[in-house]
């Protein structure tokens, strides 16, 4: 799977009406497990939008929590 590398929420360009029209800031666009996006992008929920909105993330994008590989992705990405 190709992987954003950086899925933050500022680095996805939205339409006035709300749909996803870009995605920016490439650098680390790679093939990765899908879950090193995942889990980050969840994680920054709390830091775009505020606490409590990881779960509904995880269920808009259609998976379960998986607690063993979003800490473990959560710990490579604090290392770079």
């Amino acid at each position: 799977m190709v992987a954003h590398g950086d899925p933050c929420a500022p680095n996805t360009l939205l339409s006035d009406d709300g749909i996803a029209v870009a995605h920016v800031d490439l650098q680390r666009l790679g093939v990765a497990d899908r879950w090193s996006d995942i889990a980050v992008a969840a994680r920054n929920t709390a830091l775009n939008y505020g606490p409590g909105w990881e779960r509904l993330f995880l269920e808009a994008y259609g998976v379960e929590p998986d607690p063993a590989r979003q800490q473990y992705y959560l710990e490579l990405w604090d290392r770079t």
